[in-house]
């Protein structure tokens, strides 16, 4: 987010081919127009298109470009990264987690004992059509304003011994800015834990450089939460990151978010899961969609996601199991899906947290599309 490079990729003359490799610096497609030249787009769906774009625009580099099928409708790739009507829908909220009223400073999100969120730049390189924090968009002047007064709140903060990096993505902020604010919580002794969230690896791997990994490197230990959604998205290039970062000493974590007509079938998430686990990757979580305004139409009905959930438990391997959460809207925090729901108010969802507190959650997702594979009917 922030600042933008300008695009001058030549779209029209690539046909649905687009260049990969050599030494060429990578590049990144900031409008339905540019991507209209890569592939046939429908008239209507790229009119469609055009119009969400002016409240959340397109982003998208051109390796993750590459993974996707670019004539499927359906790519689970594809939908995760080009925008759709659904998402001008009136349905959710811009803050569904209240992270504003939980936020110490603008940089720092504490919600939970012991732990805080901090907020080290707005920047992704991709725009995800889901994403929870659209409404941070361009913000990073703001955030890096803040950093000092972050500092001194950790400082304070008598409970706080692990931090989360997040933003955006902590991997699209420069090494130099990085390392100062590895450097300032190292120097908090009583933090003995950070994590750092990131999607570079899946979608940006050249935004994974050697300095990148040399200054991680200097922090050990630290623990590498990568949020990725599909089996096509584990490319040569994520593999290669992935040993990098493993080398060097870091500990590797997943996070998947579970979205309709990407991932919602058991086969597809057990071939996710397992695949990562072969890499040494623990899969952590499995999300269930925050209630983000522009994008419920990717929410899975929570039925079907404790029936895929099951089937996990059946026939994954135990260590290719995540947690299945629900971050409860309004900012109640996580809980387990599983053992959570203590009722129904018709499409709401009861759940009630570990203090005893009773959040909702709307469940009106659409039904999943099935793939016909058979593992759902064995449970």
């Amino acid at each position: 987010m922030g600042k933008e490079q300008e695009s001058s990729f030549p779209c029209a003359s690539l046909g649905h081919k687009v260049v990969r490799g050599g030494v060429k610096p990578p590049r990144f497609f900031f409008s339905v127009e540019e991507l209209s030249g890569l592939f046939d787009l429908p008239e209507d769906v790229r009119r469609d298109a055009k119009k969400v774009e002016e409240f959340f625009p397109v982003r998208i580099p051109e390796f993750y470009l590459n993974l996707m099928n670019l004539e499927d409708p359906s790519c689970p790739l594809k939908r995760q990264a080009f925008p759709s009507i659904d998402e001008l829908s009136d349905s959710g909220y811009v803050d569904p987690l209240g992270e504003e009223k939980s936020s110490l400073t603008m940089s720092f999100i504490k919600r939970y004992p012991g732990r805080g969120v901090f907020l080290v730049s707005s920047q992704c390189a991709m725009f995800c059509r889901f994403c929870n924090r659209r409404r941070l968009l361009g913000m990073d002047s703001e955030l890096e304003r803040s950093w000092d007064e972050t500092f001194k709140c950790m400082e304070k903060l008598e409970d706080l011994h692990e931090v989360i990096l997040s933003g955006g993505d902590p991997f699209m902020q420069e090494v130099e800015k990085l390392r100062y604010v590895l450097e300032r919580i190292k120097g908090i002794r009583k933090i003995r834990t950070i994590r750092i969230s990131t999607r570079v690896p899946v979608v940006f791997p050249q935004g994974v450089s050697e300095e990148l990994v040399r200054t991680l490197r200097m922090f050990r230990p630290l623990w590498i939460v990568i949020h990725i959604n599909h089996p096509k998205e584990v490319s040569e290039e994520f593999k290669k990151i992935v040993r990098d970062l493993q080398m060097s000493g870091l500990q590797i974590l997943s996070q998947t978010v579970l979205l309709r007509g990407v991932n919602d079938c058991a086969r597809t998430l057990i071939d996710l899961f397992e695949t990562l686990v072969s890499l040494g990757v623990k899969p952590y979580y499995l999300f269930q969609l925050d209630e983000v305004k522009g994008a419920c139409h990717f929410k899975v009905k929570l039925s079907q996601g404790t029936k895929i959930y099951r089937a996990l438990r059946m026939y994954a391997s135990g260590l290719a199991i995540p947690s299945y959460v629900i971050d409860i809207t309004g900012g109640l925090g996580k809980v387990q899906v599983t053992e959570s729901i203590i009722g129904r108010d018709g499409k709401t969802v009861l759940l009630k947290t570990p203090e005893g507190k009773i959040g909702r959650y709307s469940d009106n997702g659409y039904d999943s599309e099935c793939k016909k594979c058979g593992l759902c009917d064995e449970i």
